[in-house]
This record gives structure tokens, C-alpha cells and sequence, in this order.
């Protein structure tokens, strides 16, 4: 029972990152168009508001995006961990670096945005990530 806990304790901790940098991203928004005085100018399309926005306003959207990429084989990868029983302390350890990597990515990309700085969180991540799918693929048959 604890595993499973710790297994959707990593699941809810990335989603919660995702709502954290959603709220950043509707208030850096808010603030460029109320302060930029695009209020009401003609905006066909995202590509063309997103170029009138400054990268500090930009930062926490493409951050976002990326919360949408690799994280979705992180969820679907805990869930199979769970259906199949194989949360092992291993596999929760490694969840729970992922989770602290990618809130470390999205605080470097939100704040500062080095990009090596971001590529290292990235990277690592994945690394885990991917490490994980082995292990699990290689556990299941």
C-alpha cells in the first residue's frame, strides 16, 4: 500500500508542477497584455501574440509545453508499474528524482532560463526516465 501511495504521491507532485507553472504563465500574460497595451490590438494567432510578448512572458508557456512531453510516459509508466505490482523501492526512489528534476527544470526555465542549466535537469530526467522503462519492460518479461 505504501508503494502505491509513493508511486501517485511522484504522479501528483509533476501535475502539480504543471498547475504551479499554468498559474505563472496566466499571470505573466496578464501582466504583458494589461502592461504591453496589446489589449485590444488585432491578434490573428498564438505565433504572432507570442511575438509580441517578451521573453519573460514567453518563459513560462514553453515551459508548460514541455510539462506535456516526457511527463506523459512518466504517467503512463506509474500506472503500468502499478497495475502490474512492480513498485519496487528502486523504481519509487528513481520517480521521486524525476519529479525533483523536472521542478528544477521548470524553475530554472520559469526564473532565470540558462539553457545548459535546463538541458542538465532535462537530460537527467529522462535519463532516469528511460532507465526506468528498461528495468520495467525487462521486469515484466
Amino acid at each position: 500500500m505504501t508503494k502505491v501511495i509513493f508511486n501517485w504521491l511522484s504522479v501528483l507532485n509533476i501535475m502539480l508542477s504543471t498547475v504551479l507553472v499554468w498559474v505563472n504563465v496566466c499571470v505573466r500574460r496578464i501582466v504583458a497584455v494589461k502592461v504591453g497595451g496589446i489589449r485590444n490590438a488585432p491578434i490573428p494567432n498564438a505565433g504572432k501574440f507570442n511575438a509580441v510578448l517578451s521573453d519573460h512572458a514567453r518563459a513560462p508557456a514553453n515551459c508548460y509545453r514541455n510539462l506535456f512531453e516526457v511527463p506523459v510516459i512518466f504517467y503512463a509508466l506509474t500506472t503500468f508499474v502499478m497495475l502490474e505490482s512492480a513498485a519496487e523501492a528502486v523504481f519509487i526512489n528513481m520517480a521521486l528524482a524525476i519529479v525533483a528534476l523536472r521542478a528544477v527544470q521548470a524553475c530554472v526555465q520559469c526564473t532565470y532560463s540558462r539553457v545548459m542549466h535546463r538541458f542538465y535537469a532535462y537530460f537527467a530526467s529522462s535519463l532516469v526516465l528511460w532507465i526506468i522503462v528498461i528495468r520495467f519492460f525487462l521486469t515484466i518479461f
